[in-house]
């Protein structure tokens, strides 16, 4: 999905979430669910079931469609994530109904997307490497205890309530010093597009962001972690 796709559905998640706009649903349901359907079927392996289930996937995005963040993911992502756990849960769940057997759990898919979805759920960054780059660099140029925050926050998932209990300082400090951090590497990634001549709208830096994030999760190592907790302590 081009860029300018991602874009369109991003509004059609908005509408549906500012208004409950029933043209949004129904434009974003025909612009997904082929792709929704082939994850679903690829995992349940029966055309029959593969329908009953993308059903309850669009209920579910209506019912979650503002809990969705563009600075974790895109938005095909996003939905594919939802299909792709309620098909696996749905597939576990038949399997304990007609087998006691463990072995036959090793069947099931992995929770891990293959090779051939991760390609497909980013094939809207095709310059990934690029700006993958970038935000490493970005990201270096951050004093290092709000880059160790977004870093554990946003590589290594940890909750803002466990980053408050590490450093000692309130979780509302914590969410603030993420932010500034964020917007302090949107900034760079802004005049660095400037820089190379490209367009600077804050919309384009926030695309490079998001997309070189989930590009950083398979590179997770690649920024380890070296402070202690007592590290995070803020002197007085």
């Amino acid at each position: 999905m081009t860029n300018t796709g991602s874009q369109n559905l991003l509004r059609l998640l908005e509408r549906i979430a500012a208004r409950r706009d029933q043209k949004a649903f129904a434009d974003l349901y025909a612009a997904t669910k082929g792709k929704l359907f082939s994850t679903i079927l690829l995992i349940v392996r029966r055309p029959h079931i593969a329908e009953e289930l993308i059903q309850d996937v669009y209920v579910r995005i209506w019912s979650q469609a503002s809990s969705y963040r563009p600075s974790l993911s895109t938005p095909m992502t996003w939905m594919i994530s939802i299909a792709r756990h309620m098909a696996i849960d749905h597939a576990r769940k038949a399997v304990h109904k007609t087998s006691e057997d463990e072995s036959v759990l090793l069947t099931l898919p992995s929770e891990c997307p293959t090779a051939i979805e991760m390609i497909e759920a980013r094939e809207d960054d095709r310059h990934a490497a690029e700006q993958q780059r970038r935000i490493f660099s970005a990201l270096e140029s951050l004093n290092p205890l709000h880059r160790d925050l977004v870093v554990r926050a946003y590589l290594h998932g940890e909750s803002r309530e466990q980053l408050s209990r590490m450093t000692g300082v309130p979780v509302n400090t914590v969410k603030t010093w993420i932010r500034r951090a964020l917007l302090e590497v949107e900034a760079i990634l802004r005049n660095t597009e400037k820089d190379n001549g490209a367009a600077s709208t804050k919309s384009i830096a926030n695309d490079r962001f998001n997309a070189s994030r989930e590009v950083a999760f398979e590179y997770r190592t690649a920024l380890p972690i070296h402070a202690s907790p007592e590290a995070f302590r803020p002197t007085i």
